[in-house]
């Protein structure tokens, strides 16, 4: 057998047992079935679905038509050795949002002023605006919500910030949904599926703010806006 085909049965027999530990019961169950039932339970083996499918075909290839015990006619390429072996790591130590998103995170309270807000988006470019008030956590400053507010507050093409407060731009905030809190223990890949969201009823996150255990009250670790899925595509 060759080494390309020798380096990747053993991943591939290193991710069957792996599946295999996370399922209940102790009985064996194919390699294709565990793939299948894990995909609609864990974001990681459902981004990688066809892929370990895929697999499975190229692994029952080289098994079964063996000319001899030493000699294979499926010999899986390079790229594909490549692929089984990251998507392996992928399943066994999948990446957390803690580090991967950590940053310091500014935030906003409700008495602060509109015009120092946008100073920072000025200045960082930001688009999403966590803002707190004296018992905690009230809600997400979008663009859309800074927009609408523009939009009922022009005065002959005009718009006057003075002694405008935060707190009266989040309150024309249509949807107070389009924010989760997550855990630093939650996976990039489960993080992603959170902020793609359910395209069939055209809902979508604007941002996912990650804490030590994704309580409301806890300090903020990091953020994942939208751009980050682009990112990790």
């Amino acid at each position: 057998m060759g080494r390309s085909a020798d380096i990747f049965l053993s991943a591939y027999n290193r991710i069957d047992q792996h599946l295999n530990r996370w399922k209940e019961g102790e009985d064996y169950i194919p390699f294709t079935s565990l793939v299948n039932y894990f995909s609609k339970r864990n974001a990681v083996i459902k981004r990688y679905q066809n892929d370990l499918l895929e697999f499975a075909e190229l692994r029952n290839a080289i098994v079964h038509n063996r000319v001899t015990p030493n000699y294979v006619i499926a010999e899986p390429h390079v790229k594909t050795v490549d692929r089984i072996l990251y998507i392996e790591e992928q399943i066994t130590t999948p990446k957390l949002v803690i580090p991967a998103f950590e940053k310091p995170v500014k935030t906003f309270y409700l008495d602060d002023s509109l015009a120092s807000l946008l100073d920072i988006v000025k200045q960082k470019e930001f688009s999403q605006f966590p803002v707190y008030g004296k018992d905690g956590f009230k809600g997400l400053l979008t663009p859309r919500g800074i927009t609408q507010w523009l939009a009922t507050h022009i005065d002959s093409n005009n718009v006057s910030l003075n002694g405008t407060t935060i707190g009266e731009v989040l309150a024309v905030e249509v949807r107070r949904d389009y924010v989760k809190f997550i855990s630093r223990k939650t996976t990039v890949h489960q993080a992603m599926d959170m902020m793609k969201g359910n395209p069939d009823k055209n809902y979508r996150l604007e941002a996912i703010l990650i804490t030590e255990r994704g309580r409301q009250d806890e300090a903020l670790l990091g953020i994942i806006t939208p751009h980050h899925i682009i990112d990790e595509s």
